[in-house]
């Protein structure tokens, strides 16, 4: 089992676009019976097509990917509603097909579309799993003049 570190960018969700290189976690979206999100370790075969669809968007997903060998840990998605200190949510997820308000089945958690570099045209997911990313680190990139091609270091 395992799970997948990258960095994100160029990306929007809720009709914002954020000038954001972000540093994510990444698991398998589950969807338990009581409609709470949990994420998931990935397979090796999983693991391998997500990759495959990293490599094919390097915009997005600037710089090297990380894969971290895991056990039976998943993403503890919290059971309360936590509260932002920033105007970010604490976990992104990317789907085949989104679905409208699936996002507010836990504050802080939102659906985003992978953009160009002008945040207009969409990036089509077309993996058969959904996966939800963990914010660990973030930069504004226009403030900071981030070259996305850098590696953020933790």
């Amino acid at each position: 089992m395992y799970t997948l570190n990258t960095q994100l960018a160029y990306f929007k969700y809720s009709f914002n676009f954020k000038r954001l290189l972000l540093h994510i976690k990444w698991f398998k979206l589950e969807k338990a019976a009581d409609l709470r999100l949990q994420g998931v370790c990935f397979d090796q075969a999983e693991l391998q097509n997500f990759k495959s669809f990293i490599d094919r968007n390097k915009l997005n997903f600037p710089g090297s990917c990380f894969i971290g060998q895991a056990g039976a840990e998943g993403l503890v998605l919290p059971s309360e509603n936590p509260v932002s200190q920033s105007d970010l949510p604490f976990y992104l997820i990317l789907s085949k097909n989104p679905k409208p308000g699936a996002e507010h089945l836990m504050a802080q958690v939102q659906i985003i579309t992978l953009t160009d570099d002008n945040y207009e045209s969409m990036a089509a997911y077309n993996l058969d799993f959904d996966v939800i990313g963990k914010i660990e680190i973030y930069k504004n990139a226009a403030a900071c003049k981030v070259n996305l091609s850098d590696k953020l270091i933790l």
